[in-house]
């Protein structure tokens, strides 16, 4: 199981091993991972575009990437799929605090003030730091701004 976090410095934890920073193979190789765990699926094109690279360097830093997470591992094998040019995430083999912040949000939605407490609690928790505060680009800034606005509109639930 690999488990990310987004909020905070973007890190990965499996069987062990703790990567962060330049353990990713570099900054892009880095992004490629911080976007596919953030926003899903994506077609190599979107990526390019996101990352302001070719596709075809996208698909090198991938290699990289892929080589960082699970060493000597085959293509087929990895944790990060490809089909038809599109990239994502195995769902089973990840866990993503993104994720988990979203489903306590989920949860704490329109219950009462007592009962939304515990879920916006550990929302919180999950999200004391800022959402990919190593990541200085437009998308990781709309995205920290986007999940600041979930946490502080979720704050104040149905009495």
């Amino acid at each position: 199981m690999f488990d990310i976090q987004l909020f905070g410095r973007l890190e990965v934890r499996t069987r062990g091993i703790r990567l962060a920073g330049d353990d990713f193979g570099g900054e892009r190789p880095r992004h490629l991972l911080a976007l596919l765990a953030l926003r899903g699926e994506r077609s190599l094109v979107e990526l390019s575009d996101l990352l302001g690279a070719p596709v075809a360097t996208v698909r090198d830093d991938l290699a990289v990437l892929r080589d960082r997470l699970e060493p000597g591992a085959r293509e087929r094998d990895s944790v990060i799929t490809s089909r038809r040019n599109r990239l994502r995430l195995v769902r089973e083999r990840v866990r993503v605090d993104v994720a988990t912040f979203d489903e306590l949000i989920a949860a704490a939605a329109g219950r009462t003030a007592e009962r939304a407490a515990r879920p916006l609690t550990a929302a919180s928790y999950v999200a004391a730091r800022p959402l990919l505060e190593d990541v200085d680009t437009p998308w990781a800034a709309e995205a920290r701004s986007a999940y600041r606005a979930k946490l502080i509109m979720n704050a104040q639930p149905v009495s």
